[in-house]
Parts: structure tokens; sequence; C-alpha cells
């Protein structure tokens, strides 16, 4: 019984990176077409909320595993990097590298709000716990 408990954890962890990557690569994809396509610098900044929303979904998934967000970081990577390489209309490479930082930070805002909601709800368990 424990051997499949364990089998299943290992499968599931799997899953979780392979989601996480894909995911990743996929809203990397999504912010290089957008800016492929003409949209502004600024407007590119938007593309935080997906990556908030992502990581956000990771760690809660993988209830509370940190390294599991960094696997959204490795996906995004390999776009981030060829973004990075643009240059904008100053023929500066300020705003592409804040494209990916904005998005590296989403990241990170993602988990830190997992971290919150899971640290509220073990705080309200434990006072329904105590109450009873």
């Amino acid at each position: 019984m424990k051997e499949k408990s364990k089998l299943r954890n290992y499968w599931k962890h799997l899953l979780i990176i392979f989601c996480a990557l894909v995911s990743g690569f996929l809203l990397s994809f999504l912010g290089f077409g957008l800016l492929w396509s003409g949209i502004s610098w600024y407007i590119q900044l938007i593309m935080v909320l997906p990556f908030v929303l992502l990581s956000y979904a990771v760690y809660r998934w993988s209830k509370g595993a940190m390294g599991f967000c960094a696997f959204i970081a490795l996906g995004a990577a390999p776009l981030g990097v060829l973004i990075t390489r643009f240059s904008d209309t100053n023929d500066s490479h300020l705003m592409p590298v804040l494209v990916v930082l904005s998005w590296i930070l989403g990241m990170l805002v993602g988990c830190y709000l997992g971290y919150l909601s899971q640290n509220t709800q073990m705080k309200s368990a434990k006072r329904v716990s105590v109450s009873r």
C-alpha cells in the first residue's frame, strides 16, 4: 500500500513539473507573439498577470513546494533569453529586459500569494479545531 502511494506521488510530481515547464513556455511564447505582432513594450508588462496566476496555481497544486515554481521559469527561459536580444526604438535593451524581469517578478508574487493563502487556510483550520 505504501509503495502504491509513493508511486502515485512520484507521478503527480512529474505531472506538476511537466505542466509548469509547458505552461511557462506557452506563456513566454504568447508574450513573444504579442511582441512580434507589434504590441508596445508597456502593454507587454501586462503579461505579468498570467505568470502570477500560473505560479499561484502551481504553488497551491504542489501543496507549498516552492521548487516547482522554478520550473515555470525554466520553461520561460529559452524565449525570455531570446526576447532580451531585441532592442527598442531607442536602440536600448532595457525594455526587453524589463519585460522578462516582470515575468520573473510575476512568478515570485504568485508563489508569495500562494504562501499567504496557505498560511491563512492553516490558521483558520487550527481555529476551527481549537474551538471544537
